[in-house]
């Protein structure tokens, strides 16, 4: 069977404390491979992590720990980083169109569609996301997606 794919959003709460975080490590859980993503992950956790310092929202002098530990996990294979390729490329190009011309039109960000592309080229079957948008952007393209939302209780 193939693996799930997974957003930023979703993977950064395993690293730092977010409102989704607990239901990320209870999804992350159940995974029985390394988690399917972006080489753009890569990327966008760095200057996620580094942005949440600069706003306070993680501890001065914690982004390089959390970097280390995200690496190290990426080293060790907890995570299959798919290259950006021409085939991807292609889907988002596809996709852009698709998505703005739907009723109503969803409007991706681009980093958001690339990842969608990434998904349908693996044949993920679900779309593991805290992205209103991108889901909804998933669901039109014809991806079963999963929403992690903030807990009311919380």
């Amino acid at each position: 069977m193939k693996a799930p794919y997974w957003d930023t959003s979703c993977v950064l709460a395993l690293y730092v404390p977010e409102k989704i975080s607990h239901q990320a490590a209870e999804v992350a859980s159940l995974e029985k491979g390394p988690i399917h993503s972006s080489s753009i992950l890569e990327f966008e956790m760095t200057f996620a992590v580094h942005a949440k310092e600069a706003r306070g929202e993680i501890p001065r002098g914690s982004s390089g720990i959390v970097l280390s530990k995200f690496l190290t996990d990426l080293q060790q294979g907890r995570f299959l980083l798919v290259p950006l390729g021409i085939d991807i490329k292609a889907r988002a190009r596809d996709m852009a169109a698709r998505t703005v011309q739907a009723e109503p039109p969803v409007f991706l960000r681009t980093l958001d569609g690339i990842h969608i592309a990434t998904a349908l080229e693996l044949g993920s079957p679900e779309l593991i996301t805290a992205d209103q948008r991108m889901a909804d952007a998933a669901s039109l393209i014809g991806i079963k997606t999963k929403l992690l939302k903030k807990l009311l209780s919380e």
